[in-house]
């Protein structure tokens, strides 16, 4: 269930098809702040191991993007 069509009824309905568009769209979201937390994740240890010399971070972001 697409973020711009939230369940409209109340998360205590019981009905299956509810049951089920609930969990799908709890489950999406909750996939998308993982996704953003380890892109986040990865950026900040990207900055640091660039700063520390350990890392060529371009050549790294060129790979990734391939």
């Amino acid at each position: 269930m697409p973020h711009d069509n939230i369940h409209t009824c109340s998360y205590s309905c019981e009905r299956p098809a509810c049951i089920r568009a609930q969990r799908d769209e709890l489950a999406q979201r909750l996939f998308e702040l993982v996704a953003e937390a380890v892109a986040a994740e990865r950026q900040e240890i990207l900055k640091l191991a660039d700063s520390l010399g350990y890392v060529d971070v371009d050549a790294i972001r060129a790979r990734s993007e391939a």
